[in-house]
């Protein structure tokens, strides 16, 4: 081999060492573009992920709220509930209280109205005898005082009659 030839070799193999290097540079553009792309989309996914986080952690903020409103609910109406129950227990005392008044008033007007009866039945019973008492004294007064009329006839006038 000449040295003509060998040049001419060794140029052919800079010449494809050329185009692999231009390949490679090309490649590695190439590369770097997609890595590039790559970068921006996992940062924007990154940005979505960091935004997704702060939705996620507003949410659960709003969920222990709304768990402790619920609770708060729940106590007032556990407190409700308490005093529903106390009312209803209070009212059924008084029910039953005014149940047994109701009872013993009626025993009482009964009782008043039995008294009531024997009393008008007594008055009525007084009121015959006193009539009949006044009829028998009235007779009486009568007959005494025929009595007397007659024992004045009897002394002849004489208003001073004999000791």
């Amino acid at each position: 081999m000449t040295n003509t030839q060998r040049l001419d070799h060794v140029e052919d193999e800079l010449e494809t060492v050329k185009r692999l290097l231009v390949s490679t540079a090309s490649y590695a553009e190439s590369a770097n573009r997609r890595l590039d792309e790559l970068t921006i989309k996992q940062d924007r996914t990154q940005s979505h992920l960091d935004e997704l986080t702060i939705k996620q952690d507003r949410t659960q903020s709003h969920l222990d709220q709304l768990g402790a409103r619920v609770d708060q609910i729940g106590e007032k109406v556990d407190q409700v509930s308490d005093k529903v129950d106390s009312f209803i227990t209070h009212t059924q005392r008084l029910f039953t209280k005014a149940g047994s008044e109701i009872e013993e008033t009626k025993a009482r007007t009964e009782r008043l109205e039995a008294l009531m009866l024997k009393l008008d039945r007594n008055f009525d019973e007084q009121k015959s005898q006193f009539q009949e008492f006044q009829l028998t004294t009235g007779a009486a007064l009568e007959r005494i005082d025929r009595v007397l009329d007659y024992l004045l006839r009897q002394q002849g006038g004489n208003p001073n009659p004999p000791s």
